[in-house]
């Protein structure tokens, strides 16, 4: 079994074809949140993720474009110069859309290759799980059938933008694929992030994809400043 492991896609769906081209023999997808918001393409990631069947969970930004888009605020009544990629992709979205991205749990159990799983998209604002008794906590919520302490579990956390594999114990995990769009600022790279896992072995991959229609769809926008400028940087 080999499985695609993504996360913060956020309205990029020329990364996911890149790397769905590139892992072409992956047998299943989960994706740990953020689809939308901060990109040009939300539309299209929506129906990216139902052609292949990616399991997701909801991520934070996922739910600010939920938000805008019920309570009517995406942004028709705010000046251009304050716009926002929140605002942008509300408008760009439907009734359909916004239905589906409410239907996606906030998180997922599942097993694979003798390996028990849970996906969210974020721990606790930015904290990240520090301790054995904290990791026990959080999977026991989230899975009642056990009792916390089995062997060979892995949390699949996002929001973060940072990829990583954090050793609790040697057999308690938490994963974090990192974003195949974005990264911080102190991690300049372009690149996409993300994992596959085959046969449970876990790999870390990067990949270089053609930014050049991103670019080019930011470049007719007219956006609040900040919000353009993490985009030029990122796409330019």
């Amino acid at each position: 079994m080999k499985a695609l492991i993504i996360s913060d896609i956020h309205s990029n769906v020329k990364t996911l074809e890149s790397i769905h081209k590139a892992e072409s023999d992956c047998d299943v997808i989960y994706c740990a949140g953020d689809l939308v918001d901060y990109g040009p393409f939300p539309r299209e990631v929506i129906e990216w993720v139902h052609k292949n069947d990616a399991n997701c969970v909801r991520g934070n930004h996922d739910d600010i474009i939920i938000d805008l888009y019920r309570n009517g605020n995406s942004g028709h009544d705010v000046a251009e110069d304050e716009i926002k990629w929140a605002h942008y992709n509300a408008r760009l979205l439907g009734e359909a859309e916004i239905s589906f991205l409410e239907s996606i749990p906030v998180y997922r159990t599942f097993e694979m290759d003798g390996y028990s799983y849970t996906m969210q998209h974020l721990y606790e604002n930015y904290l990240t799980i520090d301790s054995l008794p904290k990791y026990d906590a959080f999977w026991a919520e989230r899975n009642e059938r056990t009792n916390g302490t089995e062997e060979d579990r892995r949390i699949i956390f996002g929001h973060t933008h940072r990829r990583c594999i954090h050793y609790l114990s040697d057999d308690s995990l938490w994963l974090n694929p990192g974003s195949v769009s974005y990264r911080r600022r102190d991690d300049p790279s372009k690149e996409a992030h993300y994992f596959t896992i085959t046969d449970g072995k876990i790999a870390m991959k990067s990949l270089v994809y053609d930014r050049t229609p991103l670019l080019e769809a930011t470049q007719k926008l007219r956006l609040k400043e900040e919000e353009m400028k993490v985009a030029y940087f990122f796409f330019g």
